[in-house]
């Protein structure tokens, strides 16, 4: 989100992706060419007239995998696309990626930290520690049988309601004693 260039409306960002790549429109197709592709991340065409900082941090992000799209890639790389945004909008925007996806038959490497988030929205799971790739394979197997200590760690710092149902037991028992 913070790609965005806070002094250029919307459109004018996407306007260059296409500019720098020697994509030529005239002026009302490229705007309807950018009203297309803000609807197909579930943005009226209007936001191309407005500037960022008059949009939701959810709106920003769909205008950034609008951009991302714009030139139909086979890869979308996605590092933390859902860092500073609240759960439900976060689901809202991985929802976005995988339509997308879907419709523009792309690959997605997302990358985060939030396993939660990664267990719902990836089939294949890989796991970095210290720069070094630890483990790689489908996201169930991962889960129910991590081979290295930090993908331990993550997935146990994840919440748990067995887990907190054990820490209130013992802390209940604990303040009765």
């Amino acid at each position: 989100m913070n790609s965005l260039n806070p002094v250029m409306r919307v459109g004018a960002q996407i306007a260059d992706i296409y500019d720098d790549h020697g994509v030529h429109h005239g002026r009302s197709e490229r705007d309807r060419i950018i009203g297309e592709l803000l609807s197909r991340v579930g943005l009226p065409p209007e936001v191309q007239w407005r500037y960022p900082h008059e949009l939701s941090g959810g709106m920003k992000q769909r205008v950034c995998i609008a951009m991302s799209i714009a030139l139909k890639p086979s890869l979308i790389l996605a590092d933390e696309p859902t860092s500073a945004l609240d759960v439900m909008v976060q689901k809202q925007v991985l929802s976005t990626l995988g339509r997308v996806q879907r419709d523009i038959g792309a690959a997605i490497i997302l990358i985060g930290h939030d396993m939660a988030l990664m267990a719902h929205f990836v089939t294949t799971l890989g796991v970095m520690y210290r720069g070094e790739l630890i483990e790689v394979g489908p996201v169930h197997e991962i889960f129910a049988n991590p081979r290295h200590d930090y993908t331990r760690m993550l997935i146990h710092s994840l919440p748990s309601f067995d887990r907190q149902a054990r820490f209130l037991r013992t802390g209940t028992q604990e303040a009765a004693n």
